[in-house]
């Protein structure tokens, strides 16, 4: 089996678990090329990763055209993924890609084109909760009926700061026009991991509410099988737990939930993320072989590594995120609009 060999581009912070996560797998990618605007970064992480046979790169487009670069990984700021995504695919490469993928609701119907054209062409995005396999376990025990009919859940996902600041932060929940762009972070939140994991665990989301306050983003959702839900992605102090409980699904025959546990004395070291399923009042561990979390920056390495050399299907393909940014728009006009606000799933570019 040929080595893949890729090209990163963005060298930023998120880039590093990126490079983690091929090197993780020697026999299997490479990092031949680094790119970010700001040399000294791109030569930083060639450095500090020993990647002493990547060249350095200022400009995206160079990589696009050589011929010894089979996969594109997007780690640049969020809008400009759509651009770099269609450039990858129509230079015939494959793509890892941070989230989101469409800034906007045109960009979303441009990627599902791309999608569709390019469908031997892997895309790969780094919705995180998803690549967690406690989650992918989660995900498997709800779908195949082990608690019955879902009829609500709850998800968390928080950062924790030094939260005393925002009370003096400037908020308006007034309408207000950002060209479109589906959840600016200085106005909503940066993490919108939570929402990409409600549909994942739950399916398609029919309707949203959502408001936002200093504090974090709270959505209530209505599922299309009947299911209704609560999302909340905010800030927690620093002094206190970011997220004790990830996830709670209520089904007719049972309950999961999911945590984190954390290490008396040091709120921030998790050295466990754990999931129980309860049935007929009886507590059970679910058990994983991989206790990936972080970004899941192993796993979904793995799975990209799987899709294109054995036809597995991606964990979060092209498509299915797309669909999540379409919730995400939602969310952004629900709060805006202060209304429910419909989630459409819209077709081809046209």
């Amino acid at each position: 089996m040929e080595r893949l060999r890729i090209a990163v581009v963005g060298c930023g912070g998120v880039s590093q678990g990126h490079i983690q996560g091929w090197l993780g797998q020697p026999e299997r990618a490479e990092v031949v090329a680094l790119v970010d605007i700001v040399r000294e970064k791109a030569e930083e992480r060639r450095e500090r990763f020993r990647l002493s046979d990547a060249d350095v790169y200022t400009d995206w487009r160079e990589v696009m055209l050589k011929e010894d670069v089979d996969v594109i990984n997007i780690c640049t700021q969020g809008d400009l993924h759509t651009e770099l995504i269609i450039a990858a695919l129509e230079a015939g490469k494959h793509v890892v890609t941070e989230k989101p993928v469409g800034w906007n609701l045109e960009e979303c119907r441009k990627l599902r084109w791309y999608a569709k054209k390019y469908p031997h062409l892997k895309v790969g995005v780094g919705y995180s909760l998803r690549y967690y396999p406690l989650n992918i376990k989660t995900r498997e025990l709800i779908r195949s009926g082990a608690i019955g009919r879902i009829m609500y859940a709850e998800a968390s996902h928080n950062h924790p700061s030094d939260c005393m600041h925002i009370f003096d932060a400037p908020h308006s929940p007034q309408l207000s026009d950002y060209s479109g762009h589906y959840m600016p972070g200085s106005e909503m939140t940066s993490a919108t991991h939570v929402f990409d994991l409600m549909r994942y665990i739950l399916g398609e989301v029919r309707d949203v509410f959502a408001f936002q306050e200093r504090f974090g983003t709270f959505v209530l959702m209505r599922f299309r099988n009947g299911a209704v839900g609560k999302a909340t992605a905010a800030t927690a102090s620093n002094q206190s737990i970011a997220t004790p409980h990830v996830l709670c699904v209520q089904g007719t025959e049972g309950t999961i939930f999911t945590q984190n546990a954390y290490q008396e004395g040091d709120a921030w070291s998790v050295p466990g993320y754990h999931g129980y399923i309860v049935r007929d009042k009886h507590q059970e561990p679910i058990e994983v072989s991989s206790k990936d979390t972080g970004h899941g920056d192993s796993t979904r390495t793995g799975n990209f590594l799987d899709a294109v050399q054995r036809g597995t299907p991606l964990i979060a393909p092209l498509e299915d995120a797309v669909r999540t940014s379409e919730l995400l728009h939602a969310i952004w006009d629900s709060h805006n609009l202060e209304i429910r606000v419909l989630v459409h799933q819209l077709g081809k570019t046209g």
